[in-house]
C-alpha cells in the first residue's frame, strides 16, 4: 500500500547516504588542499539539507494520507 511514498522516502535515504558519503569526501580534500570550507562545501550542505527534507515530506505524505483513511 503507497509504495510510491516508500519508494520516494527511500531515495531520499539513498541521496541522503550520497550526500553524506560526498561531504565527508570533499571535507577531507579541503583539508589536504587547504581551501575554504565554506564556498566549497556549500552545495554538499544544499544536497544534505534536501535529502533530510524529501525524508520527512515522504514520511509526513505517508502520515495524512493514514489520517484521511481513518477519518
Amino acid at each position: 500500500m503507497y509504495n510510491y511514498v516508500w519508494l520516494s522516502a527511500g531515495m531520499g535515504v539513498i541521496v541522503l547516504f550520497l550526500a553524506v558519503f560526498f561531504l565527508v569526501k570533499d571535507l577531507a580534500f579541503c583539508e589536504q588542499t587547504g581551501q575554504k570550507k565554506l564556498t566549497y562545501l556549500l552545495a554538499n550542505w544544499g544536497m544534505f539539507l534536501l535529502a533530510v527534507a524529501w525524508v520527512v515530506m515522504s514520511i509526513s505524505l505517508y502520515v495524512m494520507i493514514q489520517q484521511q483513511l481513518t477519518n
